[in-house]
C-alpha cells in the first residue's frame, strides 16, 4: 500500500512538473494520473483503446506547411484554358516523425509510412480554378521487401498482378466516373494510372486512397494529401473574395495515430480497432502536436480532418484556456467552397467530422508576444464513446512574435463584392430549396438510407458493398433529389456522397419512435457540403442536384474502418427522362431544367472503363507535351469547359455548370 502511494505521488509530481515546464494544459476530460504515463513502456486504455507505450512531449516539433508539388508540364488551348500535369510515386518510406514527441522512438530504425512522393501526408497540389489537371500515380509499394510486404486481392499472382492495391479519390471533385477512385478500380505494384480532374470551382479538397477493403490501412499509414483549387490571382485564378489574396494560409491536416513499442503505427482490426481506430498522438500536417510560430496578424486556416475515426471539436483558447474563437475567427467555406458570406465562429466549437473541410480566418493582431492553443473539445453526445487520452485535447500551440507586420491585409466584411460562388448555389434555386424543406417537414423524401450494424457488419439499408453494390439505380442526370439518412443510437457516422455537393435541409433526433427537431449548426446552413456528421439516433435530410455526369458513384461512411467493413454502396446517374417513370424517384416537378443542355458522355459513365484502367508502367506513354495536349483536347469535362463552337450551338442556353477561368501568364 505504501509503495503504491509513493508511486502515485511520484507520477503525479512528474506529470505536473512536466506539464508546467512545457506549458501544456492538462486534460479536462480524464484523470491525468490514469491517462498520462510518466515512463516509457506503460500502456493506458481509454474506452478499450490502447495508448502508445511512450511518455509524450507535445510542442517539441515546429509546424511547417506541407510542401507544394510543382506541375511537370502546362499546356493550354487557344482560349487560355489549360491543363497541368503532375507525377506521383506511391511507395513505402521510413520517416522519423515521432523522435521528439516520443524520445523512445530515437532508439528505433524509424516509422514506416505509405507515402506520395516520399512524404506523409503527401505534397499539396494547388491548381488555379478553371483549369484541368492530369495526375499520374505509379504504385511502387514493394511486395517483397520493407514493412508492407505481401499481395492482396485482387493484386495476386494468379491474376498476373501483384502487390498492395491502391486507388485515388480526389475528394471534393465532380470527376468523371473512371477518375473518381471507384473502390475496385485499383492499381497494383508496378502499374500506373492517370487521373484527369476538372478543378471547376475553388475549394479545399484532398486526395486519398480508396482501394476496396484496404482504405483504412492505406490512409492511416499515410496515403492522403491536400488538393487546393485556388482562385487567387497569383495562383492563376480570377481573384478571391474578402481580401483573402495575401492573407497567409496555414494548411492543417488533422489526424491521430497510436504507436507500438517499436514506434510503428499500430492498427489491430482483429483486436481493439475492429470497429474504430483512435490514437493518442494528434498530428497536424504530419507533425505531432506542433509548435506554430506565427506573426500577429490575420491568418487563413484550411482545415481537413483526415483521421480514421476521430471527429474534432475545434476551438482556439488563450493561455488561460479562455475560449477566444468567436471573438477573433470567421468561417469562410465548407467542403464545397466559399459560403455566400462568412459568419462568426460557432460558440459551441467547430465540429469537424472525418473528411470534412472548413476554412476559417482569425485575427491575431492583439496577440503579439502571446500564446494560444488550437484545442480539441469534447461533446459526449455528438462524440459518443470517443476516447480522450492524455493529450487528445491538444492540437497545436501557437506563439506570436512581438514584431507587428506593417500594414498587413485584413479580412474584408464587404458582402457586396463578387464571390466565386460554388456551383451548388447555381444549380439549386430558392424554389428547389423551399420544395425540399416542405417535403422534409412532412417527413417526405425521395430515398432513405439507414446506416446500421447487422450480424457483425456495417450496412446501409441492411446491405453491404459485397451483398448489393447499387442502392439507387435510377437517379436522373441533373435532377435534384431529397435524401434521408438515419442511424441508431449506438454509433455516429460521417457520411460522404461522391460526385455532388449538397445542402443540409433538416436535422432531427429519433428516440423510441419520437422525433425531436434539431437545429442545423450555423456553419452548416447554406453551406455547400460533401460530408456531414450523422450523430447517434439522428435523421438528416440533404438536397443535391445529381450532375453533371452520368455513371456509377459511391456513397459511404467515411469512418474508414466502417467503410472497409463494409458500409459503402453506390448510385447510378442515368438519363432523367427514364428516372421519372419511377414513382419513388424524381417526381414530375423534378424533371431536369437542364435537360436540353448539350452534354452526353456515356462512354465515361463506366468507373471500370478499360482505356482508363491502370496498366504496367512499360505500357504507359511518357508525360510529354504531346500526351498532355492530346488529353486536354479530348475535352472530357465539356460541360465545364465548352469550346466556342459549343457555345454557338447552344444558342444562348444558360449552362450553370460552366466554369470561369482567367488566362495564365
Amino acid at each position: 500500500m505504501i509503495t503504491s502511494l509513493l508511486l502515485f505521488i511520484y507520477n503525479f509530481i512528474s506529470y505536473i512538473s512536466f506539464s508546467v515546464s512545457q506549458q501544456i494544459p492538462s486534460s479536462p476530460f480524464g484523470n491525468a494520473i490514469e491517462l498520462c504515463p510518466s515512463l516509457d513502456g506503460i500502456i493506458t486504455n481509454v474506452n478499450g483503446f490502447p495508448s502508445s507505450p511512450f511518455r509524450l512531449q507535445p510542442f517539441t516539433d515546429i509546424f511547417v506547411n506541407p510542401p507544394e508539388e510543382p506541375p511537370t508540364l502546362k499546356v493550354c488551348r487557344e482560349d487560355n484554358h489549360c491543363m497541368f500535369s503532375y507525377d506521383f510515386k506511391v511507395a513505402q518510406t521510413q520517416r522519423r516523425t515521432f523522435d521528439n514527441v516520443a524520445t523512445g522512438c530515437r532508439n528505433t530504425t524509424g516509422t514506416w509510412f505509405l507515402t506520395y512522393n516520399g512524404i506523409a501526408p503527401g505534397p499539396t497540389i494547388r491548381v488555379p480554378t478553371g483549369h484541368e489537371s492530369l495526375v499520374r500515380f505509379k504504385n511502387l509499394i514493394n511486395h517483397d521487401t520493407g514493412f508492407f510486404k505481401g499481395s492482396f486481392d485482387p493484386c495476386l499472382p494468379n491474376n498476373n498482378r501483384i502487390g498492395r492495391p491502391i486507388s485515388i479519390h480526389h475528394h471534393g471533385s465532380p470527376s468523371l466516373a473512371p477518375y473518381d477512385g471507384w473502390a475496385e478500380d485499383i492499381t497494383c505494384y508496378g502499374e500506373v494510372k492517370d487521373y484527369v480532374f476538372p478543378n471547376n470551382s475553388p475549394r479545399t479538397g484532398w486526395y486519398h486512397d480508396h482501394a476496396l477493403h484496404i482504405t483504412s490501412f492505406n490512409t492511416y499509414y499515410g496515403l492522403a494529401g491536400m488538393y487546393l483549387v485556388s482562385s487567387k490571382i497569383k495562383d492563376g485564378g480570377c481573384g478571391e473574395p474578402w481580401n483573402l489574396e495575401n492573407i497567409p494560409e496555414q494548411i492543417m491536416v488533422l489526424s491521430d495515430k497510436v504507436l507500438d513499442n517499436k514506434c510503428q503505427l499500430y492498427y489491430d482490426f482483429f483486436g481493439p480497432h475492429n470497429k474504430d481506430l483512435y490514437g493518442d498522438i494528434n498530428l497536424v500536417s504530419g507533425i505531432p502536436f506542433p509548435q506554430m510560430n506565427l506573426e500577429p496578424r490575420w491568418h487563413r486556416f484550411r482545415i481537413l480532418n483526415a483521421a480514421a475515426s476521430r471527429p474534432y471539436l475545434l476551438k482556439i483558447k488563450d493561455n488561460r484556456l479562455g475560449d477566444i474563437s468567436q471573438r477573433i475567427c470567421r468561417v469562410l467555406a465548407g467542403d464545397g467552397g466559399f459560403r455566400e458570406r462568412h459568419i462568426p465562429f460557432p460558440t459551441e466549437g467547430l465540429l469537424i467530422s472525418v473528411a470534412e473541410r472548413y476554412e476559417i480566418a482569425c485575427n491575431f493582431e492583439g496577440y503579439a508576444g502571446r500564446t494560444v492553443f488550437f484545442w480539441n473539445d469534447f461533446d459526449s453526445e455528438l462524440m459518443k464513446d470517443v476516447p480522450y487520452f492524455c493529450y487528445s485535447h491538444l492540437i497545436s500551440r501557437v506563439t506570436f512574435s512581438n514584431v507587428l507586420p506593417v500594414n498587413p491585409p485584413k479580412l474584408s466584411y464587404d458582402f457586396t463584392q463578387s464571390v466565386d460562388i460554388a456551383p451548388t448555389f447555381k444549380v439549386l434555386n430558392a424554389s428547389d430549396i423551399s420544395t425540399a424543406i416542405r417535403m422534409a417537414n412532412n417527413s417526405e423524401y425521395h430515398r432513405e438510407f439507414v446506416f446500421g450494424r447487422s450480424n457483425g457488419q456495417w450496412t446501409i439499408n441492411g446491405e453491404t458493398w459485397d451483398t448489393a453494390k447499387i442502392a439507387a439505380s435510377d437517379v436522373g442526370q441533373n435532377t435534384w433529389e431529397l435524401w434521408k439518412f438515419k442511424t441508431g443510437g449506438g454509433w455516429f457516422h460521417p457520411i460522404h456522397i461522391h460526385l455532388v455537393d449538397f445542402f443540409l435541409i433538416k436535422r432531427e433526433k429519433e428516440t423510441l419512435g419520437t422525433i425531436q427537431p434539431l437545429n442545423l449548426r450555423a456553419y452548416e446552413q447554406n453551406s455547400p457540403k460533401d460530408v456531414f456528421h450523422l450523430g447517434p439516433s439522428e435523421v438528416v435530410y440533404t438536397i443535391a442536384r445529381f450532375g453533371p455526369h452520368k455513371g456509377d458513384y459511391m456513397f459511404h461512411c467515411h469512418n474508414v474502418v466502417h467503410e472497409d467493413f463494409d458500409m459503402m454502396r453506390a448510385f447510378q446517374v442515368i438519363d432523367s427522362n427514364v428516372t421519372t417513370k419511377n414513382p419513388l424517384s424524381a417526381q414530375p416537378f423534378l424533371i431536369n431544367r437542364l435537360y436540353n443542355l448539350v452534354y452526353n458522355n456515356w462512354k465515361y459513365s463506366d468507373p471500370l472503363l478499360g482505356e482508363t484502367a491502370a496498366r504496367p508502367s512499360s505500357q504507359v506513354r511518357t508525360l510529354t507535351v504531346s500526351y498532355v495536349n492530346q488529353t486536354l483536347y479530348k475535352n472530357l469535362y465539356r460541360i465545364f469547359y465548352p469550346r466556342p463552337s459549343d457555345i454557338v450551338f447552344m444558342r444562348g442556353a444558360f449552362n450553370p455548370w460552366q466554369a470561369t477561368w482567367c488566362p495564365i501568364p
